[in-house]
């Protein structure tokens, strides 16, 4: 029961932070002589609430279900709200809610967990739906070890009313405890393979080690819509029970999503289930008419403790000289599929981006004079002796995919290990190393990864499986090494905020952007920045500049200072604001013209050299994946009673103060003799 005792960093209270179980005062943290380190070194009680559904919510015991609930999470003096949901229902009738929620826990021996859930009534009031009943953590914590057998099952929970009286609905819910290593080393197996309609092998061990040791184990595969083995009857199930029996027991499915005959399951080994939360999913469709899902990708996105990790499974158009076709796929992919913040892309708001998929591109060899779309056989003799002679470094001169990296016209920003096995397409079945001469051979497997600024991982390994023979491809898998950080809680108490509610702010010096894409017929665009995240109270906003593609704001008169809910200041280091610059446009919704992340670090650490002093940054903007141009400038981090507060204290004050001078001229004309 010695960790039940773990401590917490707290919040900033009375200005000062806290650092390892340790106070600081701002001014000498100011002056860098404290060595404030990024994470918490004591053990954290982690507390997540992942909400996935909800049924019968009525006002009453008779009547209609109530439309958009909102659910309020309880622990300590913390109260969370859910974000806006949209009255969707799923194929079981129930409402989709899909929402995670995270506590650190202080006092493990009185902390209590309450749920209520809430309608929207008559003049914005809002009306009671229930509540589960209060679950203590300390009790979550004792049921540990039955908390590793539910295999993520999640738990529908009745509402009750205040006095404890039976409510008609019902929140599914899963809610898991457990005790957080602020830094923990953690390994990634990310696999990828084209069945090709056919039943594969039940022994996987060429491509997925039995029993592993991997944390994470993300499984993606194409063209995977075979005939079901008995008992099963859809390929899906048969397909999740190959893979989960292969992997044992100690590995349980995080989540699992198809679309068409993409799939995509990812496994946490059972000792680190409990890192696992907010769990999103996505998918995309780029076949016909973009709708077809024999093309696309399909995404599980989640966080494990604090870092945030994407997983995006993809097949894209096939053929040779179909190249542009490809590119354009990922461009819709990376454009259209949404998962986190409905308002960004994917590739910036994740600390980990993994692509991976059945990506189809080829090696073109149009530079050689004469040589067709299809080989002739000779030159595919050729090509297939030089890869028998392992002569890989030559043939990838060719690879379209490297190359197309390198110009920029897709997968900008990501990284590829070095290719040190055979192309894995087209293979002739039921032989290791024979190739189709129907297809000029090519990768067309690949595992490829991006990073937000400031974070690192490290691949270990990267390799085909050239003995599983059932498809005219051969898997493909990747394995790294990254760090997991647990930050301490990001939001504080009321009890923990000062009477003047002091905050942390950014502040911005100047800011401007350079070569964006033009958005309107004019060649121009009436550029704005949409600050959002986690992290901020709120959306923030630039004002427009019209008519350019290098807008310059004034940061006085048109920058808004950012006011962060953030509140220790480790935690700061690690954080990002979210970007994204839009054209203005008044006559339909403004068009997205580029996404960008800022991180924090470099304004924490100019703010310990001194409250003045100056960050400056300068970041690429991407469009559906590619270069969009750039935003730079500089911002300060300080530590003061929160702008919005005092806006609208002022606001209320003048409005106040006219009305206070209308009434005096009211009764100066009133009692006029």
């Amino acid at each position: 029961m010695a960790d039940l005792k773990a401590k917490l960093v707290r919040p900033l209270q009375h200005d000062r932070t806290q650092s390892a179980g340790r106070a600081f005062d701002l001014d000498s943290i100011a002056e860098g002589s404290n060595g404030l380190h990024v994470t918490n070194t004591e053990r954290a009680c982690r507390v997540t609430v992942n909400i996935l559904g909800a049924r019968n919510l009525r006002k009453k015991e008779t009547g209609p279900d109530a439309k958009d609930p909102v659910f309020k999470v309880k622990l300590e003096k913390v109260t969370q709200r859910s974000r806006e949901i949209k009255t969707v229902l799923d194929e079981h009738g129930n409402v989709r809610v899909n929402q995670s929620f995270t506590f650190d826990v202080k006092d493990l021996k009185t902390a209590v967990l309450s749920i209520h859930v809430v309608a929207r009534g008559l003049l914005g009031m809002e009306e009671s739906l229930g509540n589960t009943r209060d679950t203590r953590v300390s009790d979550l914590l004792d049921d540990d070890s039955s908390q590793d057998e539910k295999n993520f099952a999640a738990i529908w929970y009745d509402l009750t009313s205040k006095d404890g009286a039976k409510r008609p609905g019902k929140v599914l819910m899963h809610i898991v405890a457990a005790i957080a290593e602020p830094e923990q080393k953690i390994s990634l197996f990310i696999g990828t393979w084209n069945v090709g309609n056919s039943r594969p092998p039940k022994d996987l061990t060429p491509w997925i080690p039995p029993n592993p040791d991997y944390e994470l184990v993300a499984i993606g595969s194409q063209e995977c819509d075979y005939p079901a083995r008995h008992p099963f009857t859809e390929c899906s199930k048969d397909w999740l029970h190959t893979l989960s029996a292969h992997l044992g027991v100690r590995y349980k499915v995080v989540h699992s999503t198809s679309r068409g005959q993409m799939r995509l399951v990812i496994f946490v080994r059972s000792d680190s289930e409990k890192a696992i939360s907010e769990l999103d999913s996505g998918s995309e469709a780029t076949g016909v008419g973009h709708v077809m899902a024999n093309k696309g990708g399909v995404c599980i996105a989640f966080k494990f403790w604090d870092t945030s990790l994407c997983f995006v499974n993809s097949h894209f158009a096939a053929h040779a000289g179909q190249c542009e076709a490809r590119n354009s796929n990922y461009r819709e992919i990376a454009g259209q599929l949404r998962v986190g913040i409905p308002t960004m892309d994917i590739l910036n708001q994740y600390h980990h981006v993994f692509w991976f998929g059945d990506l189809n591109y080829r090696l073109d060899f149009s530079s050689l004079s004469g040589k067709p779309l299809t080989p002739d056989r000779e030159f595919w003799k050729e090509l297939v002796r030089k890869i028998h002679d392992g002569d890989y470094g030559n043939l990838l001169k060719f690879d379209e995919l490297q190359k197309e990296i390198q110009e920029s016209r897709v997968l900008h920003g990501f990284k590829e290990g070095q290719i040190k096995f055979p192309p894995t397409f087209k293979m002739q079945k039921e032989t290791e190393d024979g190739y189709d001469q129907k297809r000029m051979p090519a990768w067309c497997d690949r595992v490829l990864w991006r990073n937000l600024p400031g974070c690192s991982i490290k691949q270990k390994s990267y390799f085909s499986a050239p003995k599983l023979t059932t498809s005219d491809h051969k898997p493909v898998a990747a394995t790294f090494s990254m760090t997991a950080y647990a930050l301490p809680a990001p939001i504080a108490s009321a009890g923990d905020i000062e009477e003047d509610d002091k905050r942390w702010h950014v502040e911005f010096t100047s800011l401007r952007a350079k070569k964006l894409r033009a958005s309107d017929i004019n060649g121009f665009s009436d550029p704005y920045v949409s600050f959002v995240g986690p992290n901020l109270i709120h959306e923030f906003h630039s004002r427009v500049r019209h008519q350019t593609l290098n807008p310059v704001w004034n940061p006085k008169q048109e920058l808004p200072v950012l006011v962060l809910n953030v509140f220790p200041l480790q935690r700061l280091e690690r954080e990002y604001v979210f970007v994204r610059v839009l054209d203005r446009d008044y006559t339909s919704a403004d068009d997205t013209i580029g996404y960008a992340v800022i991180s924090l670090a470099t304004a924490v650490q100019m703010f310990k050299k001194g409250p003045s002093e100056t960050a400056h940054f300068k970041v690429p903007l991407t469009h559906r994946g590619l270069p969009a141009g750039t935003l730079e400038g500089g911002m300060k981090l300080t530590w003061e009673r929160n702008a919005e507060r005092r806006r609208i204290s002022i606001k209320s004050s003048l409005i106040g103060k006219t009305m206070s001078f209308k009434e005096t001229i009211k009764r100066r004309v009133l009692l006029k003799p």
